[in-house]
């Protein structure tokens, strides 16, 4: 029996504003993404990437149209039980770092695990496995001040990680990034798709970055407009 995917569109419309005013970022877009992908989604400003990303990571909802998330009408749930969804089976990455400046690598790490009320020695054993996971180790005592930037992406991912989502969302994940490091990244995302079996939807602009992703999803007004997979090496 085949398996239902992980991330299905059914017809999603979103739509801004009204009468003339009105936007539709997503024109009733099809799509679906099964689990272990790594998936690219490109496009030009305004083409409905960025507004379809935040359908995925249920930071929104649908105007119209279904959103299945693990078999779950997701676009039709109210904003606190997207929000548990969110906490138990997605984690994200954003350009921006986003750590605490004043707390260590490991504390910034634990944060997800005090919101689900894990004891404090089982947060600091989970939070050591994921830098160590993303190659931090001896870099647990230091805070994002004394970590170069994909230092601290990597800091990022180990937050995004140590719940063990199903999904993880990330954003222009090496936007801030020079080329050396930002293959460093891309190396290791690609490694914990392989390695975790954990299934990634990755906006970016760069088609480089995109090459990482085993499939890549174009948008143009809010519609797909290409939807390629990578040739598996024979």
């Amino acid at each position: 029996m085949a398996q239902s995917p992980l991330i299905s569109f059914d017809k999603v419309w979103k739509t801004y504003g009204r009468g003339e005013a009105k936007v539709h970022a997503l024109a009733g877009v099809d799509l679906s993404i099964a689990r272990g992908e790594f998936v690219a989604i490109m496009g030009p400003s305004g083409s409905g990437k960025s507004t379809a990303m935040n359908i995925i990571g249920c930071l929104d909802t649908p105007s119209s149209g279904r959103y299945g998330f693990l078999d779950v009408d997701a676009g039709g749930l109210d904003r606190g039980s997207r929000a548990t969804l969110r906490n138990l089976y997605v984690g994200f990455v954003f350009q921006g770092y986003n750590l605490l400046p004043r707390t260590t690598a490991a504390e910034n790490v634990e944060l997800p695990l005090i919101y689900r009320g894990v004891p404090g020695r089982e947060r600091r054993e989970l939070a050591m496995r994921a830098l160590a996971e993303v190659g931090l180790e001896g870099r647990e005592s230091h805070t994002p001040a004394e970590l170069s930037g994909g230092q601290q992406q990597r800091v990022a991912i180990a937050r995004a990680i140590v719940t063990r989502p199903t999904l993880l969302v990330a954003d222009e994940p090496t936007g801030n990034l020079d080329t050396a490091r930002s293959h460093e990244i891309m190396d290791l995302m690609t490694r914990l798709n392989e390695d975790l079996g954990l299934t990634i939807v990755m906006v970016t602009h760069e088609a480089d970055i995109a090459a990482y992703a085993g499939r890549t999803i174009g948008f143009l007004d809010g519609n797909v407009a290409s939807d390629t997979r990578k040739l598996e090496a024979a």
